[in-house]
């Protein structure tokens, strides 16, 4: 192509000019730089898969009214779009410019290559691959894998329908390209496929990627194979970097093959099957041969960093190979081997200097113990050289917490799964190295234990403690407690022993005044080896030696506690240590649903034990210990620290089921905690900030407080008694002073606490109960919060309060026929939203946080709005009839809030959005809708806001935007079809120009893009077809002809069937006929690959009428 060629439109420009720009548009440091580039060269090479805020005419090219993608006028379609971006990718030698135009050819494939001449799609199959052979040695590694995914592209889309497709990965394999080229080729090829293409293409993927599985994948894997034995050097010899390169890029091509997905799903890594690789059985001639496994435990030896781990990296691959590929005989040798292997190199520590090459070799361990259970091997030599050197290794590698932190995982792992496999009774028996795994056992536990007090001791001073990941700690101390649980009788005394002899250090130090900071941290291990250790415990298996084990771990835990708890009542002057806090109520936790747990208390050996030791005789008073142990870190501990929220954690738990808060309802603490809940000395309640921790705390003593089935009015009336002094002490004083730093947090709190406590009440009777005692003074305090103007903080509290008081959970709100309490509660919610969107609305003064001071609350408004019409327990719609002015005020005020914020700043909040959105669906529905006085204006208002939220990051939302407009059409159809007059009907057919854009709207998103909810949209879209019929087809029409004229007879095929599926009458049935032609037609799309093309300034091609298109006549326009 002559870049200098003239043309009738715009001159194209030089290769300098586009070398410019996408430079600037991938490196630019100005926005304005990268957005003008980027239109540029949208102009020079488009995808025909633009957004809409990409159809911009670059150079003023218009299309009339509607907006249309500028392009090059040379350029016809994607075929032309695709020569034009290979020539400048030959052209070009600029890394930049390669790197842009290749990840526009990518887009461009992936829509649009179905719609280009087989001759076409060999062109640029072997544009591309010429590229590659030209340039590949040249270019940075990255840009050769870009160009070779997109030439896997073209080779996925064409494998069944061009032979010569399937003939370029035999061209790499048989020397196309130099030997490295052709391995970092092949490796994009089967991470390409192999990678999840999006939803639309994954049947088609699937097929093609069965095939190059079963014809492909093995002989790419053989390739990789002899390429690594050829690069391997000789004993003693050296490496040039060429073979350095060959053999790291063989290898990664054998650790992708393998990791290939070969039984076409993701399951779970987390569980063992995901680990064994389904490899065929067809491989077997690969390797199952002499020397497979020689070939890569020599590599390893002969080679350094960071090939050496590359070698082990696939041994863990090999070692995951599913048991069943191997028959019986063969998988004994495969295991022998690999065992003999792993032990060479323990105990010569080959390369072990190396943290990866450390690293993966823990994987393999812990991967081959996985998936091999080793009984083939068990009485042989290998066994328990194995287990030996991996016990020794295990030893050392305890220690190297700072050097490989994630390298004890596997190593656990391994010890884990022997100890799961490993019975007691053999533990006497060398034949099968029963004696090793028994003696190791417990030293693994013991050198754990230690090796981690250890580096949290080194690790005091530079602040990397192995306790912070509080997630890791558990996941390892699971595996401690796995192995410890296999042979309890040899561990549990390791635990305890470790437990006891800190315990008493910790105590000596207390007494001679020394500083205990980092003992307690290093006493967080043992105690929380106790925790999962008892946690671990299996009933079924569990003996009454086990439990009495348990009670004596447990005792010595609550000693330490103990202990703790003095120190921190002794006015210390350093704090105490969370770590350590954590890990004793993880004991608590264990202990309780080990022993106690949901069913009631268990009779067993563990309390006989408990008894004698710390007089605790049954599971009461454990219930009642946890319950003296929460309570004493709320008034200890500040609200911000963890402790506070675990501990509150374990009170909800303890009051959340149904057996449980029964028992917790018994005991005395929690009859003392009931009379004094809001105690001074409970240091959260102090802070203002932590809702969530106030809702936990509340919440639970809610659900004790109302356990009993007729809770005493006595009983409730003296709970209730703080909070009774608390609302009359701030009802009787003016407004003014509750603005004042003294009296502000008690409002705050007082809103707060009763909110909680309020979430948590399920029943009518114990609803009425609290209504009965707020209604109808006390709510004066919410009204007086809402209206304090200059304080979002109290306004939103009171708003919240009344969100949830408004709120029919679990229909507690269902009052009789006769009840007027559904209409009070209405009456005041109505009423605070009406008093603070006046306030919102007639607010001149700056906000510095328009979120936190405005659009929260009006968030909160709006749900509020929305649990009073969708909770049903009023009447509502004969309130107009009595003169009754609260619903026209709510409906009235927040449809006034809605104008009067931009319509971006409600979708781009998404808490706000979701509220509004919400609210609309209700109040729009057609039961509803009636009673909505809306205007022009609100009218406009909320279409535009549905618009915008078709795009929102919810599909939720998008899905009640789609309602909100069903609701509001649907209503407006049924009274002009019954010939009744009414305002809705006058708005909607007034502003045809408006339902006509909505129309537009949800045509382009359900041609153009694959949604998840097509059902949703099916609904309004039906009614906007019945509106507007002949818009309808002409707008259809009009993308028709803007498509290839090889997509059309498809096209227009499916659009008929769509858009004739069913008479355009507004009835349920035609709306689910239309709703399953839409699906039909997703699914057509989807099965021809009919991916539509965005509109451009050069693909405009002759008029067509759909419903008049005959199949003939389809055709025909192909043929043209």
């Amino acid at each position: 192509m002559n870049v200098n060629q003239e043309t009738d439109g715009p001159v194209q420009p030089t290769l300098e000019q586009l070398d410019t720009w996408c430079e600037q548009a991938l490196s630019s440091a100005s926005s304005e730089a990268r957005e003008e580039a980027e239109r540029r060269l949208r102009y020079f090479f488009p995808t025909f898969s633009e957004t809409q805020a990409e159809l911009s005419d670059a150079y003023g090219i218009s299309s009339g009214q509607e907006r249309v993608l500028a392009v090059f006028p040379t350029i016809k379609g994607p075929a032309d779009a695709a020569r034009l971006m290979t020539w400048f990718l030959h052209q070009s030698a600029k890394v930049y410019s390669q790197t842009y135009v290749v990840r526009r050819l990518r887009t461009l494939v992936l829509n649009h290559l179905g719609v280009m001449a087989d001759d076409q799609k060999s062109a640029l199959r072997v544009s591309l691959l010429e590229a590659i052979r030209e340039k590949g040695s040249e270019m940075p590694a990255f840009l050769v894998d870009d160009i070779t995914r997109t030439l896997a592209l073209v080779v996925m889309f064409t494998w069944f329908d061009m032979s010569e497709s399937r003939d370029v990965i035999d061209q790499v394999l048989e020397g196309a390209v130099h030997r490295v080229l052709a391995l970092q080729m092949l490796r994009a090829f089967v991470e390409e496929f192999n990678r999840e293409l999006p939803a639309r293409y994954i049947a088609r993927q699937r097929r093609v990627v069965v095939a190059f599985r079963d014809k492909q994948l093995k002989a790419i894997f053989a390739h990789a194979l002899e390429a690594m034995r050829a690069a391997t050097p000789a004993p003693g010899s050296d490496t040039t970097a060429e073979q350095r390169q060959a053999l790291s890029q063989s290898l990664l091509l054998q650790r992708d093959c393998l990791g290939f997905d070969f039984i076409g799903l993701a399951p779970d890594e987390a569980s063992d099957d995901a680990v064994a690789i389904q490899i065929p059985s067809t491989w077997k001639d690969v390797v199952q041969v002499d020397g497979f496994l020689d070939a890569y435990f020599d590599g390893y030896a002969r080679s350094g960093p960071p090939i050496s781990s590359q070698f082990i990296e696939v041994l863990v691959q090999v070692a995951s190979i599913r048991r069943s590929f191997y028959m019986e005989a063969v998988r004994v040798q495969f295991v022998r081997r690999m065992a003999r292997g792993i032990s060479e190199i323990l105990s010569g520590t080959i390369g072990l200097e190396d943290v990866e090459n450390y690293h993966h070799l823990c994987r393999l361990l812990a991967r081959f113990r996985c998936i091999h259970t080793l009984v083939e091997i068990e009485d042989a030599a290998e066994y328990r050289d194995l287990l030996a050197a991996v016990a020794s290794f295990t030893m050392t590698g305890l220690t190297l917490w700072e050097w490989s932190p994630n390298s004890i995982a596997p190593l656990l792992t391994f010890w884990a799964k022997v100890a799961a496999t490993h019975d007691v009774r053999d533990d006497s028996n060398a034949a099968i190295a029963g004696d090793v795994i028994s003696e190791t056992l417990p030293r693994v536990v013991r050198e754990f234990l230690r090796a981690m007090v250890a580096a949290t001791a080194r690790a005091a001073d530079s602040g990397d403690s192995p306790l912070d990941n509080t997630d890791l700690v558990l996941e390892n101390m699971s595996s401690v407690a796995a192995i410890a649980r296999a042979s309890y009788e040899r561990c549990a005394p390791v635990v305890l022993e470790t437990l006891r002899e800190m315990a008493a250090e910790y105590q000596e130090m207390l007494r001679t005044g020394q500083d205990v900071t980092v003992v307690e941290l290093q006493l967080a291990w043992p105690v929380y080896a106790v925790a999962l250790c008892i946690s671990a415990r299996q009933p079924y298996r569990s003996l009454p030696e086990d439990d009495r084990r348990d009670a004596d771990m447990f005792a010595t835990a609550l000693e330490l506690d103990r202990l703790v708890q003095q120190r921190i009542q002794s006015n210390i002057s350093t704090p105490p240590c969370e770590s350590l806090e954590l890990a004793l109520l993880q004991t608590h936790v264990a202990f309780r649903s080990s022993f106690i747990g949901e069913g009631g208390h268990k009779v067993t050996a563990v309390f006989a034990q408990l008894s004698s030791l710390v007089g605790l005789p049954d599971g009461a008073a454990v219930l009642d210990l946890i319950l003296q142990k929460v309570l004493f870190n709320l008034r200890s501990w500040p609200a911000q620290s963890p402790v506070v929220h675990r501990s509150l954690q374990l009170f909800h738990d303890m009051t959340a089921g149904y057996v449980s808060v029964r028992q917790v309802a018994k005991l005395d603490t929690i009859t003392l905690l009931l009379a004094n809940h809001s105690s001074e000395q409970l240091q959260f309640l102090h802070s203002i900030d932590e809702y969530k921790q106030r809702a936990l705390y509340y919440g639970g003593l809610a659900r004790v407080l109302f356990a009993s089935d007729t809770p005493s009015p006595a009983q409730f009336v003296e709970f209730m008694h703080p909070w009774t002094a608390t609302v009359d002490e701030l009802l009787a004083m003016p407004e003014d002073q509750l603005v004042q730093d003294a009296v502000r947090p008690n409002l705050i709190r007082v809103l707060r606490d009763l909110r909680g406590f309020l979430a948590a009440i399920s029943s009518k009777n114990n609803f009425m109960r609290f209504f009965e005692w707020l209604m109808p003074q006390r709510i004066e305090l919410v009204h007086r919060a809402v209206r304090m103007g200059r304080d979002s903080h109290v306004q939103i509290a009171g708003l919240k309060f009344l969100a949830e008081f408004a709120y029919n959970r679990t229909q507690r709100l269902n009052f009789d026929v006769s009840s007027a309490n559904g209409i009070l509660i209405f009456r005041e919610a109505s009423q605070a939203i009406w008093e603070y969107g006046r306030l919102a609305i007639d607010s001149r003064e700056p906000v510095r946080n328009v979120y936190k001071e405005r659009y929260k609350g009006v968030a909160v408004c709006f749900t509020t709005l929305m649990r009073l019409v969708a909770g049903k327990y009023v009447a509502i719609g004969v309130m107009p009839l009595y003169g009754d002015v609260a619903l026209e005020r709510a409906y009235q005020t927040v449809l006034e809030l809605l104008r009067q914020f931009p319509i971006a700043d409600v979708i781009a909040y998404p808490k706000l959005g979701k509220a509004t959105m919400s609210m609309l669906e209700v109040l729009l529905a057609k039961n509803n809708i009636d009673l909505v006085q809306l205007t022009e204006s609100a009218h406009e208002q909320t279409m535009r806001l549905c618009v915008e939220a078709f795009d929102h990051a919810e599909t939720a939302v998008s899905s009640a935007a789609c309602s909100v407009i069903d609701g509001l059409l649907t209503a407006a159809i049924e009274c002009a079809d019954a010939g009744r007059s009414q305002k809705l009907v006058e708005l909607v057919q007034a502003r045809p120009d408006i339902t006509q854009h909505l129309l537009k709207t949800m045509l382009n998103i359900v041609l153009f893009e694959d949604r998840p909810n097509d059902w949703s949209f099916s609904r309004p879209l039906f009614c906007l077809m019945v509106l507007h019929r002949e818009f309808a087809l002409q707008y259809t029409s009009q993308i028709v002809q803007y498509q290839p004229v090889e997509r059309r007879g498809d096209l227009i095929a499916a659009l008929k069937d769509l858009l004739s599926s069913t008479e355009l009458v507004l009835t349920t049935a035609n709306r689910d006929a239309f709703t399953q032609a839409l699906t039909h037609y997703r699914r057509e799309v989807t099965a021809k690959n009919l991916i539509l093309m965005v509109p451009s300034t050069q693909t405009l091609g002759a008029p067509v009428d759909i419903m008049k298109s005959t199949d003939t006549e389809a055709q025909e326009a192909m043929a043209e």
